[in-house]
């Protein structure tokens, strides 16, 4: 039987589009037969939210491969090839072992119709189970309450990243409705940390923690980040129930962008909480934290580009950068970014984002984030995209509210346009939007 966990829903926020049994009971279905392994997994740490969770769920994980724990983590999507999702010890699976593990999902699974994200958990379940480590970390796929990785039961923490609208068509059309998908990942006395929210989201987490009598840590209340400008170090305090930490000078976060302070923050004090709820577990210092910070990656947020493309630039000194901003929380840290690298001290580039979309994904409110902090904006039609938008359509919003913009038919073609038209002098450009745009920088790229 699915764990299904009660929760007070407030009868303003209107019925849930999708019933729990939708998709737990054909999972559910699916990993019985599988002799449960969902029910086998190391102990999970959960994280949902908008933004920042693959970027803290890759930090925490970092952090326990520092303290030399076996580290299991699940992420999406995948950038490149589905092996990316799931990486067991450090290392993405094998294709050998990925096919094992899925294959067995196929024949589960016959005469029981999976999508593709709970027919991937579900194998992505089995192969963590297969193989031993200390600690899982599981980042949602989209919301939380019907996210198939929210079949877990038994969970050591939950995570709550910043919210914001995204995916409205599935999880509501207000930021009260979307905090309430995201929120059902918690589950009753298991430590819940909230990072930064808007005050509507968190009214809403804070009536389901209470409850379900979760120990909740929230940000700018039981734990908050300082940082120096010049060092770039940052300290975070952390006032627990029975101790309270101060942990100073973190090295600057390996990733780009002051919101990563806010993710390294929230999963630093995951970190605390679970040393404040279960003080024997781990074993994990500042000096772990410190490695961590410093030399986590994460693919496709703010990653410098190095490959061919950069030689269409023909300017050693001009920059390529790839972002996974894709909504308008995303494109304001994006923006803010932009706006850090403009004050620098003798910054003379000329700005350029390129961006381009699924179908109906681009919104005004995206590109007025860039108003002011660009030269020019280039839209294009994604190559590597199923249902890309056409870049004309995406020029007639930025249009629309008086945003310089040009297109063009892929990004290929896109950074031609800027090499050329700026004489090859040097640039600043920035790709977002979709998430394929990375696997196309890598195509291009080769």
């Amino acid at each position: 039987m699915v764990y299904l966990p009660h929760f007070p829903i407030p009868s303003s926020l209107g019925k849930a589009q999708i019933d729990y049994e939708t998709v737990f009971e054909r999972m559910s279905e699916v990993l019985e037969k599988l002799n449960n392994p969902h029910k086998k997994l190391p102990k999970v740490i959960h994280v949902a939210g908008t933004n920042g969770k693959g970027s803290t769920a890759a930090l925490l994980a970092k952090i326990f491969s520092c303290a030399n724990y076996k580290t299991h983590l699940y992420t999406s999507p995948h950038l490149h090839d589905c092996n990316e999702r799931i990486v067991l010890n450090g290392e993405k699976i094998s294709d050998i072992f990925l096919f094992e593990v899925m294959e067995s999902v196929r024949i589960a699974s016959q005469n029981i119709k999976l999508s593709f994200m709970e027919a991937f958990t579900i194998g992505a379940f089995l192969a963590f189970s297969k193989v031993e480590a200390d600690i899982l970390i599981v980042e949602c796929g989209m919301g939380g309450r019907i996210d198939a990785t929210n079949i877990i039961e038994q969970k050591l923490a939950t995570i709550i990243t910043p919210i914001s609208f995204d995916h409205m068509e599935y999880l509501g059309n207000s930021i009260e409705r979307i905090a309430l998908e995201k929120a059902m990942i918690m589950r009753p006395k298991t430590p819940l940390i909230v990072a930064s929210q808007p005050k509507d989201a968190l009214r809403i987490i804070d009536i389901l923690a209470k409850d379900q009598l979760i120990p909740t840590y929230y940000y700018d209340q039981d734990f908050s980040v300082m940082f120096d400008e010049e060092s770039k170090e940052f300290d975070v305090e952390f006032f627990g129930k029975k101790e309270n930490y101060f942990l100073e000078k973190i090295p600057q976060p390996s990733l780009q962008g002051s919101h990563q302070y806010i993710n390294f923050s929230t999963a630093i004090a995951c970190i605390l909480a679970i040393k404040e709820e279960f003080p024997n577990l781990f074993n994990i210092n500042q000096d772990h934290i410190n490695q961590a910070t410093a030399s986590v990656s994460w693919p496709n947020r703010l990653e410098k580009v190095n490959n061919n493309l950069n030689k269409i630039l023909q300017n050693n000194k001009s920059e390529i950068w790839i972002d996974g901003a894709h909504n308008v929380a995303g494109a304001f840290a994006l923006a803010r970014w932009i706006l850090e690298r403009k004050s620098e001290e003798n910054f003379n580039k000329k700005i350029f984002v390129i961006t381009g979309f699924s179908r109906n994904k681009c919104k005004k409110e995206f590109l007025e984030n860039f108003r002011n902090v660009y030269d020019e904006i280039v839209s294009v039609t994604v190559d590597g995209e199923p249902y890309p938008e056409k870049a004309e359509v995406i020029a007639e919003i930025a249009t629309s509210i008086q945003i310089k913009n040009h297109t063009c038919s892929d990004l290929l073609d896109a950074i031609h346009y800027i090499a050329t038209n700026n004489n090859y002098k040097e640039v600043l450009i920035i790709i977002c939007g979709s998430l394929h745009l990375a696997r196309d920088v890598k195509k291009f790229g080769l």
